[in-house]
């Protein structure tokens, strides 16, 4: 039976019957990996933060057929986005780019680097999340190697689609989000 102990990033959580979850995490080293979170969902589950979205944390793996969760020290869980949904937003489309754009077990020491950055910039810093996300898509691109010449959210949106088939939900949704707050819907 191996082993794992390494820092990373949830970037998806899937209930899986009644109280479990398959999640997918983008661990230092490893890279995008998938993962079962075994009673997570009960009332005394002390794994409860380790399987949400954002938590950036050191996560303890073992593994027979996959890896399996058995425990995690939170590092940062960007709680304080859950409060502001222009940030949460902003933060959903970081980590579904990631998720979306990257292969299982490959890793790439930019691009957690670079995903790391912008959460601590999105949720503690930035004054206007959205400028702040865009110059971070620029760099998930650059660090993914693609070149993105992106001048609004509907440029990222339309480059990962019609380039890769890939819909960036988030994406999708702050322009929504965008549009609400102009008064054009």
């Amino acid at each position: 039976m191996e082993i794992l102990t390494e820092e990373g990033v949830c970037l998806r959580a899937v209930d899986y019957g009644e109280k479990d979850k398959i999640l997918t995490l983008y661990l230092a080293g490893y890279g995008k990996i998938g993962v079962s979170a075994k009673g997570c969902k009960s009332a005394k589950s002390k794994l409860k933060y380790a399987v949400t979205p954002l938590c950036f944390g050191k996560y303890y793996l073992t593994k027979k057929n996959n890896y399996v969760l058995t425990g995690c020290d939170c590092i940062d869980s960007f709680f304080s986005l859950t409060s502001d949904p222009l940030k949460y937003y902003c933060a959903s489309a970081l980590i579904e780019v990631v998720d979306k754009m990257t292969m299982e077990d490959e890793y790439n020491h930019r691009l957690f680097v670079t995903m790391l950055n912008a959460l601590n910039e999105i949720c503690y810093k930035a004054e206007y999340p959205k400028v702040c996300l865009f110059d971070y898509l620029k760099e998930l691109g650059s660090a993914l190697g693609y070149q993105i010449n992106a001048i609004t959210f509907k440029d990222f949106y339309n480059y990962f689609y019609h380039t890769h088939g890939v819909k960036i939900n988030s994406i999708a949704q702050l322009i929504k989000f965008d549009s609400i707050q102009n008064g054009e819907l």
